[in-house]
């Protein structure tokens, strides 16, 4: 399997947070999964780090070495992924979801044929394959 991370299943699994289920855990460490980590993310990590240090610790450097170290290897952000952004039904979500960042992860997946790994329970309101919510 090839799973791409959602920005916060990425922070849990290098703090070893207990919210991780444990299915989507062993998924990460599986070594016949290919795992990785969007520079989507490491956007996501610097804007907040940014506006809250105390709330984000990590920089974007940090995070990107964290991530190195943890074996999630880093996906580009490609303009296909970019367009691939405007393919989803947006109407279909109104306004129970508006993250751009969690957006862009779903069209990357999607675009590059990678199962997104999340927690978060609005994304499947995108109706896209690409998408396996973990509790």
């Amino acid at each position: 399997m090839k799973l791409l991370l959602d920005t916060h299943v990425i922070l849990w699994f290098l703090k070893g947070d207990e919210r991780l289920p444990t299915a989507l855990r062993k998924a990460i460490e599986d070594p016949r999964n290919a795992v990785f980590a969007s520079e989507t993310s490491v956007l996501e990590i610097v804007i907040k780090h940014g506006k809250n240090p105390a709330a984000m610790p990590y920089t974007g450097e940090r995070f990107v070495e964290l991530c190195e170290m943890a074996s999630i290897n880093l996906r580009p952000i490609t303009l296909e992924a970019i367009f691939c952004y405007g393919t989803l039904d947006l109407e279909r979500v109104g306004d129970l979801h508006r993250d751009p960042f969690d957006r862009l992860l779903i069209a990357q997946a999607k675009q590059e044929h990678l199962t997104l790994a999340t927690c978060d329970r609005l994304l499947g309101l995108y109706g896209e394959d690409c998408i396996a919510i973990y509790r």
